[in-house]
Parts: structure tokens; C-alpha cells; sequence
């Protein structure tokens, strides 16, 4: 027999025990989800890709590289959960209320930070690479 939840639902509860594999299977499962729905999480793995192989070509430094797709894999995350934030906001009240619309532009918000944020770490990474590329 399952628990009440909050909206009055039956609730499964889960089991007291972890398991890793099965936790790894969800979190795989639902970015493979998500993935082909948001065409801004499609754009940010080409680009991470783009950059690593870039960074391979202008013969950067491992650590160089690592920092890179490190930028773009936390940039990936955050929109990640941006999206999910907006999915859950969508889910709880799907008709239009300017609280939910707020809600979603800090999440939003949140994301443009990150892209700040790495478009400097990007720069900085790349500038000396490309001047030398280019003689300057």
C-alpha cells in the first residue's frame, strides 16, 4: 500500500536502499529525454565539442582543454536544469500567471550568468591561442 502525497495521490515509496546503477539509469534516461527537446542543450554539446576539438588543434594544453568542456558541461547542466525548472513550473500551473513567468526568468536568469561566465573563461582560454594563430 503506497503513501498520500501532497496532492492527495498515492505515492510509491522508495526503497531504503541505493542503488547506483539504477540512479546512473535515470539520470542517462532523462537526459536522453530531454535532449531532443531542447534545441539550446543540442547547440551547447555541439559547441563543447566544437571547442575540445579546436583546442586540439591549436594544440592547447591538456589542462587548457579540460577547462573548456569543463566550462561547457556546467553551462550544459545549468541549462538542464533551467529546462526542468520550467517544466515543473508548466506542470503546476499550465495556464499563464506572471508568479510562474518571474519564476522562470530567474531560472533563466541563472543560465545567462553561467554563459557570462564562460564566454570569459573561453576567451581568456582562446585569445592567446588565436593571436599567436594569427601573429598578432
Amino acid at each position: 500500500m503506497g503513501v498520500k502525497g501532497a496532492m492527495g495521490t498515492e505515492v510509491r515509496q522508495r526503497s531504503s536502499s541505493w542503488n547506483p546503477l539504477r540512479s546512473g539509469y535515470h539520470a542517462f534516461s532523462g537526459l536522453m529525454w530531454v535532449t531532443p527537446r531542447t534545441p539550446s542543450l543540442r547547440l551547447g554539446i555541439a559547441v563543447v565539442i566544437a571547442l575540445a576539438a579546436f583546442g586540439v588543434l591549436m594544440r592547447m594544453t591538456g589542462v587548457e582543454i579540460a577547462l573548456l568542456v569543463l566550462v561547457g558541461t556546467v553551462l550544459l547542466a545549468v541549462e538542464t536544469l533551467n529546462t526542468s525548472i520550467e517544466m515543473l513550473c508548466d506542470f503546476v500551473q499550465p495556464d499563464h500567471d506572471p508568479k510562474i513567468g518571474k519564476i522562470k526568468d530567474v531560472a533563466a536568469g541563472a543560465t545567462a550568468v553561467t554563459e557570462i561566465g564562460a564566454a570569459i573563461v573561453v576567451g581568456v582560454l582562446l585569445w592567446p591561442h588565436l593571436a599567436a594563430a594569427l601573429h598578432w
